[in-house]
């Protein structure tokens, strides 16, 4: 299924409203987690449902934005993985940080949000390096050779 660049950017932004919408409707996420990951714990999904749909829809919506960045570049699929790949651990860190000093710079929600996408990230960045192995393998494969020919003057 291809959906045109510029609904992508519509549903991309929708997301980002639709979860601004949802946020103002419950107080902000007041647990001490000792990680991101430590939030996936039945405990707190079970007692946070809300709060973890809007996770999720954030997660999606900062997933898709690098993608729908990207998209604008035609092949260089190395450099998109690598692109990802840094994007994913900035996220990671960003997260691990912001939840082990205690530091509310953005909501935990937030915090949340990013460490999932990053782990979601991961699967394109995969992805995008696999299509560079079997571009440049099929490039190397597929060389033309040149035949040279004899010409009786």
């Amino acid at each position: 299924m291809n959906i045109a660049k510029e609904y992508q950017f519509l549903i991309i932004i929708g997301l980002f409203i639709f979860a601004y919408v949802l946020e103002a409707l419950v107080n902000p996420l007041e647990i001490n987690l000792l990680t991101p990951y430590s939030y996936l714990a039945p405990q707190y999904l079970a007692k946070y449902p809300f709060t973890t749909a809007i996770i999720a829809i954030k997660s999606i919506a900062i997933f898709w934005t690098p993608l729908f960045i990207l998209s604008f570049i035609q092949k260089a699929y190395a450099a998109k993985a690598s692109i990802l790949l840094v994007l994913a651990g900035l996220f990671q860190l960003y997260s691990l940080q912001e939840i082990a000093t205690g530091a509310h710079i953005v909501p935990l929600e937030w915090s949340l949000a990013l460490s999932v996408a990053g782990i979601l990230l991961l699967i394109p960045t995969g992805l995008f390096f696999l299509q560079h192995s079997f571009h440049t393998m099929r490039a190397k494969l597929h060389t033309p050779t040149v035949i040279e020919q004899k010409t009786t003057a």
